[in-house]
């Protein structure tokens, strides 16, 4: 570049470069020093992220499978959804790339807990008092390692169960994630108010968050799911009589990521008696939605048996849900589980019988086939931004090899009783399909999700509880 060129680059080149996808950025920073120095600062970063979120083209649906043993990797798709619904048109797939991470339990995998700006919230707290929680953005092979939380079950609190939401704070640019934690009493209630932390990226600590009127309201602590929307973080909840203890009702419990406080919202009023562990909420295409599924047989179901997903209108306006899928899965559908709405509407994204992932439109009967299969439950689906967010961060940002490596980044807790002090060391492992497989601990934990199956079920479990797991597809 000439001087001439690197006097006139600063606005003009901010905007031919911040249409560009982060893989071509990344080939872009060895052109020269200018460019990199450009495309790493925050004030670009910022721009770029604000682009590809306000641009509609650019809407990415995040869909993770877990592949069967040998291989058993966490996969994650990039697909674009145009949302055109016109014949022929499919899920285009963006971009693919495989976790870098393992879980610290063998045999389980990460939950999914949301996206937020490029950066995906992984938690390893499947049926286990595990406290890693990350930060990654795949597309820049960057993420943070969230330090051990306050409220911990050997050192701390006793047994417990703990829901994770994860937003940003727009008024500052800080992302934030919240937990939330249940501790069980002697019966293994849920004891309210919870106890509630939060990180700050920021920060980078955890804090209290005061939730002392949050009395008689719990999270619904299984298959709890959560999307940030308009500033905030969204729960699918019950609310329990006060004297008795018994459910009353369903609502969504709201947390303000920038105000840090916590609100209630109602659902549709045909969802408020309706088993709470049948829910799941989620963002589609910037809107409030939720979505009221049936499993065949209960939780030992490994299909639907009738799927609704209604849509807020209007964020702020109670009366404006409107449901938009009402499917009988027991017909002669070919389709087992519904995964989310597509932009249109018209389709949704779910998988077959076999566990292939198709769209289907229920008005024309009419399958497309991306072509991908997964493991029971393994699924997760949710939207994605590409962004830059970490790339100019040093501090408590950790990056890693090529993801196709054999080599994964492992986290391993030590914990001293003496001092109360807990520390997370990280070390590279190569996988190795004999190291895939584990048995199921019989601990408090299970036992806390036990009870939870049998208070909505409202019946008694018997037998072995490790095979009612594993028939369940909990694990």
């Amino acid at each position: 570049m000439s001087d001439i060129d690197i006097e006139i680059s600063g606005d003009i080149w901010t905007e031919i470069l911040k249409r560009l996808p982060v893989k071509t950025l990344g080939k872009c920073r060895c052109v020269c020093k200018p460019w990199e120095n450009l495309i790493v600062s925050t004030p670009f970063i910022t721009a770029h992220l604000k682009h590809y979120s306000q641009n509609d083209a650019n809407r990415l649906v995040m869909y993770r499978q877990y592949s069967t043993p040998p291989e058993k990797q966490e996969q994650y798709t990039l697909f674009l959804d145009s949302g055109k619904g016109t014949e022929g048109d499919n899920l285009e797939v963006h971009d693919t790339f495989t976790c870098p991470f393992i879980t610290s339990k063998t045999g389980h995998h990460f939950r999914v807990v949301g996206s937020v700006n490029g950066l995906i919230c992984l938690s390893d707290d499947l049926f286990s008092c595990t406290y890693l929680v990350l930060l990654w953005n795949p597309l820049i092979h960057k993420y943070i390692k969230l330090p051990v939380p306050l409220a911990t079950y050997q050192v701390s609190v006793g047994a417990y169960v703990c829901m994770l939401g994860f937003g940003y704070d727009s008024r500052i640019g800080d992302h934030k994630v919240v937990r939330l934690v249940y501790i069980r009493d002697k019966n293994l209630l849920d004891t309210t108010p919870p106890k509630v932390e939060l990180y700050s990226v920021q920060e980078r600590r955890w804090r209290w968050v005061c939730a002392d009127y949050l009395v008689d309201i719990c999270v619904c602590d299984l298959k709890w799911s959560q999307c940030f929307l308009n500033g905030n973080i969204h729960w699918v909840a019950w609310e329990r009589d006060a004297k008795t203890q018994v459910f009353e009702r369903n609502c969504f419990l709201l947390f303000d990521v920038e105000g840090e406080r916590f609100k209630k919202m109602k659902l549709p009023e045909r969802l408020n008696k309706v088993n709470t562990l049948n829910l799941t909420v989620c963002d589609h295409d910037g809107k409030l939605s939720v979505m009221y599924s049936q499993l065949k047989g209960g939780f030992k179901g490994k299909e639907m048996e009738r799927c609704e997903i209604w849509v807020k209108e209007e964020y702020n306006v109670g009366t404006s849900w409107c449901q938009v899928i009402n499917l009988d899965l027991g017909s002669d559908i070919s389709l087992g589980w519904i995964q989310c709405l597509r932009k249109n509407r018209d389709q949704v994204l779910g998988f077959t019988k076999r566990g292939t992932l198709v769209s289907y439109d229920p008005s024309r009967n009419e399958y497309k086939r991306p072509g991908f299969c997964g493991r029971w439950r393994s699924w997760s689906t949710c939207d994605f931004t590409e962004s830059l967010i970490l790339l100019d961060k040093k501090l408590d940002v950790g990056t890693y090899k090529d993801a196709g490596s054999r080599m994964k980044k492992r986290f391993t807790f030590n914990i001293d009783p003496y001092s109360h002090a807990q520390t997370m060391d990280e070390h590279e492992v190569e996988v190795r399909d004999e190291d895939e497989e584990g048995p199921i601990d019989d601990n408090i934990y299970y036992l806390s999700v036990l009870y939870t199956l049998m208070k909505f079920e409202g019946g008694k479990i018997s037998g072995d509880l490790s095979e009612f797991l594993s028939q369940a597809g909990l694990f």
